[in-house]
């Protein structure tokens, strides 16, 4: 493409807004547009709560319409897995990617972005206070997320997935997020918008569209689908009066491709596309997928530290059967690829609307790049003739990668056939959906409904009736006429609307039964798990049974937080141990039953074994849920509410109802207090389906009793530090990686601390004070990280302490050798 020509044609540039170039030498925000950020009322997420990390690929999500996190940049988010692969390597393959919507608007074009530019952001907390656009996370059994083909209608009232993930009752029948679509074994959900006052301060050449988004994302943890995540927008023409004109929706990616170690490592990627049909295991077929995928690479493999190749797949977007206000089916229409080294006429990065919007309208790929660079890619299609106020756009793409090309092009077709689902009679007719015809065209209109069959016809619909046509008969046709085997397979086997199946569902995997709810108690020399039933109770996805087998207890040890990773992000693969499994005693697997109560060596577990009377206030729940189940039972007076909801769980679990729970334990004494442990539970099926302990973790630290604050029941010089003396040796086994909220990565405990607040301080031998440390009583152990108070890392040296308190002070000595 020679954009030179095409610039000249169609635009006079734009002021220049600010500069993102990307990767190593990527736009810089400054430490001060950082803490102004955090200042802000706002509620951006970038704490690490959003990474992907059930499957082998870890990637960031952000709640400003872009996926990454920036590495070795001064965000606040770039210590986190940005694209992370195999998880918890170290090795990245993407800097920054997001949303692209592109439009004109009174004639003139405008591009929302996610990345680089910010122009997509969740409200202002401070101005709008009911506007709770935070990410909120999932799993296809989650309360209120049942989907199709189960019984999807979850507040029966008689309306299916009307209420998304978004901490708003959108439904408006005093709920919150009751009936959405639980989607995979983790979804995160978030909204934003692209007109907040912040952005259209900050780019004031930027004419925002107006654009509500709600963007989900998705992955699942078997191993066959955990090297992709699904991404899904709905995308809504929500403020004001005009029509947005010749619209595109596009995914921007910039992937820089190597080890966080290595420097310059965005220097020497290349880049390039692919469309095409690739063959994959759908269930016990072998099944042709179609294909369309940009992708990004380290030219050499960084010596094979690097031998990733990651994708963008695009997936879906919204269609119009006639071609007329959308294409008439899904594909991409424009593959750019661009550098920073080079001015925009010339492959460069675009600085401004009008030179984004030639990128997304121009119908035509890119040659593949393999000059060793730092490139950029963006997919997009359109145009769709208008979007008026209240218009949904939607797209759908998948973040894919694998081991070289073909591994990349297997995880894509993976992601393909997962979005891909399949097609059901939802309406119960019979006559909708029948040969091969699977989309309703409304009245009025005359049209061969199928051009793919032999005879040329003319089928008429009058207004207010509809008329079923085989939209996707290229397809399918070219799906028949595919390389992959056929087995047994007709070309029926590839027709979508046949038997009645109207209806297609996408993002359909059936997997393992999810994990439980899990709480972990560290103690003294031990740590207690806790779980409930719910695994036992999720019905699989494809079979609408209980397949619940068993339990399976992990733990990790000696994590070391590998650079690009953090306790969110959790331990890598390696470093899971299987510490117990048990199952239900019927032939299959281990036959080790696990439900007995646990004094008898059991998993089963009795809650409130302290409360009073708990059997009689167990009795008066169950009565009170039996005559109105659909009431929460009050509360009696001098009971908690964790209690009561304990009690309300068992009571109806007891008889029966929906919401009943029961309670497993499991306890590990095989640790060392002051260590880091990771403990996971997760659930397999009858049919040799596992869960992946990654899918459901908690991090714990068993930590000393601690003593008591009330003088003499308890010695206080019981109080000391650990290591003592301090070296770099007997630091190691505290040691952990740097990042911006730990600069020493090293730690010394404070044990047998007193069971109340407390300050602890350490003081020279000279008695000056170094550093300050509060410790809240709630157990008998604390961290210091050899860190001044002035942010220096301290030297050799006899160290004093303080412990003081209401109730006295103690004082004692360690030594720092360096």
């Amino acid at each position: 493409m020679n954009r030179a020509v095409v610039l000249l044609q169609t635009v006079i540039s734009l002021i220049l807004l600010l500069f993102f170039p990307s990767g190593s030498a990527a736009r810089q925000p400054d430490e001060n547009w950082i803490s102004e950020l955090k200042e802000l009322e706002r509620i951006w997420v970038y704490d690490g709560s959003g990474i992907h990390n059930v499957g082998n690929l870890q990637l960031h999500v952000t709640n400003w319409g872009c996926f990454g996190s920036y590495p070795n940049s001064p965000y606040a988010t770039r210590d986190y897995p940005s694209a992370q692969w195999p998880a918890n390597s170290g090795v990245e393959y993407l800097y920054i990617a997001g949303l692209w919507v592109g439009a004109k608007k009174g004639g003139i074009a405008a591009v929302s972005t996610g990345a680089y530019d910010t122009e997509f952001q969740p409200p202002n907390r401070s101005k709008d206070p009911g506007e709770i656009a935070v990410i909120y996370s999932a799993n296809s059994n989650s309360y209120g997320g049942i989907r199709f083909p189960r019984p999807a209608d979850d507040d029966k009232d008689g309306l299916i997935d009307e209420d998304p993930l978004d901490g708003k009752d959108n439904d408006r029948d005093g709920k919150i997020d009751e009936d959405f679509a639980g989607i995979s074994n983790q979804m995160f959900a978030c909204w934003y918008t692209d007109d907040q006052e912040n952005a259209t301060s900050t780019y004031p050449d930027h004419s925002p569209l107006g654009l509500y988004v709600h963007q989900e994302s998705y992955q699942w943890e078997d191993e066959e689908f955990f090297d992709f995540v699904g991404i899904d927008y709905q995308i809504i023409h929500y403020s004001g009066t005009s029509s947005l004109d010749n619209v595109y929706v596009g995914f921007f990616a910039d992937g820089d491709v190597g080890h966080r170690d290595t420097e310059k490592y965005a220097q020497d990627d290349a880049t390039c596309f692919y469309r095409g049909v690739q063959c994959t295991m759908k269930g016990d077929v072998i099944w042709p997928v179609e294909v369309s995928v940009a992708y990004t690479f380290d030219k050499d493999g960084d010596g094979g530290e690097a031998p990733g190749y990651l994708g963008i797949v695009f997936l879906g977007h919204k269609i119009d059967p006639l071609g007329i206000t959308a294409p008439s089916g899904v594909g991409l229409t424009s593959y750019q690829n661009f550098s920073g080294d080079q001015p925009f006429e010339y492959g460069g990065d675009p600085s401004n609307d009008s030179e984004r919007y030639i990128l997304m309208s121009f119908d035509g790929y890119d040659r593949c790049q393999d000059v060793p660079r730092d490139y950029r890619m963006m997919m997009a299609t359109g145009p769709f003739d208008e979007l008026m106020p209240g218009d949904t756009l939607t797209l759908q793409v998948a973040v894919a990668i694998g081991r070289g090309r073909n591994g990349m092009l297997e995880t894509a077709a993976k992601a393909a056939s997962v979005f891909e689902g399949n097609w059901f009679n939802i309406d119960g007719n019979p006559q909708t959906g029948i040969n091969g015809r699977e989309t309703p065209v409304p009245g009025p209109v005359t049209m061969d409904p199928d051009t793919c069959d032999s005879d040329f016809t003319q089928e008429s619909a009058m207004r207010g009736e509809y008329l079923w046509i085989n939209l996707d008969c290229d397809r399918e046709r070219q799906l028949w006429n595919s390389k992959c085997p056929k087995g047994d397979a007709t070309p029926e086997s590839y027709m979508t609307g046949v038997d009645g199946k109207e209806s297609h569902i996408n993002w359909l995997v059936g997997t393992a039964p999810p994990p439980p709810g899990i709480r972990i108690v560290p103690g003294d020399g031990k740590v207690t798990l806790l779980w409930n039933n719910f695994s036992e109770e999720a019905l699989d996805v494809s079979t609408l049974e209980k397949d619940f087998e068993g339990f399976r207890i992990w733990r990790a040890d000696e994590w070391k937080r590998p650079i690009g990773t953090t306790e969110e992000s959790g331990p890598g693969k390696e470093l899971w141990k299987l510490i117990e499994q048990r199952d239900i005693r019927n032939g299959y697997g281990n036959d080790f039953e696990y439900r007995y109560p646990f004094s008898e060596g059991g998993l089963e577990y009795q809650p409130l074994a302290g409360l009073d009377e708990k059997e009689e206030m167990l009795d008066i729940f169950t009565e009170n849920i039996y005559h109105y189940p659909l009431d929460t039972v009050p509360c009696p007076p001098g009971l908690t509410d964790a209690e009561c909801d304990t009690l309300e769980a068992l009571a109806r679990y007891r008889i029966g109802f929906e919401g009943g729970q029961k309670y497993y334990k499991y306890v590990d004494t095989e640790v060392l207090n002051g260590s880091r442990y990771f403990y996971a539970v997760t659930a397999f099926d009858n049919t040799g389906k596992y869960g992946e302990p990654s899918s459901n973790f908690q991090l714990v630290v068993p930590s000393s009793s601690g003593t008591s604050c009330l003088s003499g029941e308890k010695n206080p010089h019981d109080i000391y530090v650990v290591p003592n003396p301090v070296t770099r040796e007997s630091l190691e086994p505290w040691e952990l990686g740097k990042n911006m909220n730990d600069p020493s990565g090293i730690k010394v405990e404070f044990r047998n601390l007193p069971l109340c607040r407390s300050t602890i301080r350490v003081f020279t031998i000279s008695g000056d004070l170094v550093d300050s440390i509060e410790h809240d009583g709630s157990s008998g152990s604390n961290y210091w990280d050899l860190v001044s108070r002035n942010g220096q890392e301290v030297t050799s040296g006899i160290y004093l302490y303080s412990v003081r308190n209401d109730f006295g002070n103690y004082v004692g000595k360690f030594v720092v050798i360096r």
